[in-house]
């Protein structure tokens, strides 16, 4: 989720770039970089850390370039540092890219431009798209424009993309799919970026760019069309929104701009490793052959908070697929209960930051003792990442709002390509396509989810002054309570828990009265029946009863209210299920007026024991 900026037109473009591109820290990153054309080159200056550092090493005086590209990065592919930092320049260093997205198809390309003689100088997936479009131009295109599109055609995955190149030095080039990019209009001038708030300083006219849109902007023009070279238009948007709403994207907490980024975070953990064509999953970067996964004998999943509720369904979800004995534990136990790890285990460590410190230290621990960790984790170049064995990346960028929701959904389905991949391993590339077939509708079920905001917003109307819930569920229901609550108290502070549905009679039967809430999750058909008799029992105890069931599904006559989700794989039901329940607290606090994005007495990143 990396930050885009450019500039042309008659002011200082590096200056202006720079500058917005300050608009979009928010977003999180680890290096910078600017790009403008200097006599027969393209110079580009980056530096790894703040912008700061970019600022310093322009030494206070932007060169006087009417044309600029700039970029922060959040590392992706390859280790966060100068040299992986954008942009990134071709052989001749007469073009310069910057790039957001993931290139699923990158090593083959990569491998193809090496055999024709081009040198890469980092580790990125982005690099290749420079070389791309020089070979393009060498191989006879007409135009940079031409030779441009010629070389996105060839890509696989998702990008926003803006180029600069020597044979076109008063133009940017610029192409969007399934990553934001807008295009600020001014007056004898124009400006890009990945989110609107990045050119609001000097313009609220923006073309908002979509999948497959090719842009040819210069100071005073800009041209669109498809990426075979079709004319195409777009209407002009006016932002009316203030700074601090822009940089929510409009809305009015990060936490609900995240949960509704869970579709396209999703769709970003699946690129580049289950199969558009085939339901095969593979995992680049998973250094286990097959010989190496038959050694382990049992798995042992660790995390703390969110991350350990992700770990309950990956438990489930392991078990199903690999018929292995399969233990999951908080993280800040796990480390003092001397463990029964050994050579024949492989933990699974999950952690959105990297930087968990008792998912750390029970990484440690268990290392010490011999077995394999490999690390589920957001952020390259953390800690965690660092010290593991093996690291499955989740992409699902950065995550401002204290309480975790599009990192979660990363999670989980990175649990379950992990599951897949070793599956198909011993089983063949064949084995539980159905599963896998099944994870690849979940985004646009997670959209359909979404879609239910405004009858989510009322039920929490009703519910906002309840003054304890109780989430119950079995088997997969059961672990999504366990994160469902979880969201409720963080930023609600209300009194939530989680139990299995089948406890309830054994002792928290006993706190239900009037003014309590219980959500019951009836998603599993193996278990729905004893969850409508669970149900019933708390509602003789004059409890408000909500009930979470699947399209088709007849809602318990004891329900006060239903919330209907798609059908999906039972195992991929606490994805589907968890995006209500985001929103179901998101607006209860709302309603109760609670800080959202910051609640009380809790930090994002847990850097302590």
């Amino acid at each position: 989720m990396c930050g885009i900026t450019g500039y042309i037109g008659q002011r200082s473009a590096v200056e202006i770039a720079v500058t917005n591109l300050k608009r979009l820290e928010y977003r999180g990153y680890d290096s910078s970089g600017v790009a403008y054309p200097n006599c027969s080159e393209v110079k580009i200056v980056r530096a790894k850390g703040k912008i700061a550092n970019l600022e310093m090493l322009l030494a206070d005086a932007f060169p006087e370039a009417k044309v600029a590209i700039a970029h922060t990065r959040w590392a992706t592919h390859g280790r966060p540092c100068e040299e992986n930092a954008h942009p990134h320049k071709d052989s001749t260093g007469r073009i310069a890219v910057v790039h957001n997205g993931i290139i699923e198809n990158y090593a083959e390309l990569r491998r193809e431009l090496k055999a024709a003689g081009h040198v890469f100088l980092s580790e990125t997936d982005t690099e290749v798209i420079a070389h791309l479009i020089e070979r393009a131009m060498k191989d006879g295109e007409p135009t940079a424009a031409d030779a441009v599109r010629h070389a996105l055609r060839r890509l696989t995955g998702a990008f926003a993309v803006a180029v600069i190149s020597q044979d076109a030095p008063d133009t940017v080039f610029v192409a969007r799919k399934a990553s934001p990019l807008v295009i600020g209009l001014g007056e004898g001038e124009n400006f890009l970026a990945s989110d609107i708030p990045a050119v609001m300083r000097f313009t609220r006219r923006v073309i908002l760019m979509e999948d497959g849109d090719f842009a040819t902007i210069t100071a005073k023009s800009v041209e669109l069309t498809d990426l075979h070279g079709s004319p195409i238009e777009r209407t002009v948007t006016d932002v009316t929104w203030d700074d601090e709403a822009a940089e929510k994207d409009g809305y009015p907490h990060f936490m609900l701009k995240e949960i509704h980024e869970g579709a396209r975070t999703v769709r970003a953990t699946l690129a580049g490793r289950l199969s558009e064509t085939s339901n095969t999953v593979t995992l680049p970067d998973l250094p286990f052959s097959a010989e190496k996964w038959a050694q382990f004998r049992r798995i042992a999943i660790v995390g703390c908070g969110t991350a350990y509720h992700a770990g309950v369904v990956g438990k489930r979800v392991f078990e199903q697929l690999l018929r292995r004995p399969v233990s999951v534990e908080v993280a800040s136990e796990f480390r003092y209960s001397d463990p029964l790890v050994d050579a024949e285990t492989l933990v699974v460590l999950i952690s959105q930051s990297g930087e968990t410190a008792d998912t750390l230290a029970a990484m440690r621990e268990a290392k010490a003792k011999g077995a394999t960790a490999l690390a589920v984790v957001n952020v390259v170049g953390s800690t965690l990442a660092r010290e593991a064995d093996a690291v499955l990346f989740t992409q699902a960028g950065p995550e401002i709002g204290v309480a975790s929701t599009k990192a979660y959904l990363a999670q989980l389905t990175a649990l379950t390509l992990l599951g897949l991949t070793l599956a198909q391993m011993e089983q063949g590339d064949s084995a539980f396509g159905d599963l896998a077939a099944a994870l690849r509708e979940i985004p646009t079920l997670i959209e359909k989810c979404l879609a239910q905001e405004p009858e989510i917003s009322v039920l929490a109307e009703s519910l906002a002054q309840h003054s304890c819930f109780f989430f119950l569920g079995r088997g997969y229901d059961f672990a999504a309570a366990l994160e469902a609550a979880l969201k409720l108290k963080e930023i609600s502070y209300i009194h939530a828990e989680a139990y299995s549905a089948g406890e309830m009679k054994h002792g928290p039967l006993a706190l239900v009265e009037p003014g309590v809430a219980i959500v019951g999750f009836c998603t599993q058909p193996a278990t729905n029946e004893k969850m409508v008799s669970n149900l019933k029992e708390v509602k003789a105890r004059e409890g408000t009863v909500i009930t979470v069931i699947r399209e088709g599904d007849t809602a318990p006559d004891c329900a006060d209210a239903v919330i209907t989700i798609p059908q999906t794989h039972d195992a991929l039901m606490p994805l589907v299920s968890m995006v209500p329940m985001q929103l179901l607290a998101y607006h209860v606090a709302r309603i109760r007026g609670c800080e959202i994005d910051q609640p009380r007495n809790l930090a994002k990143s847990v850097t302590v024991e």
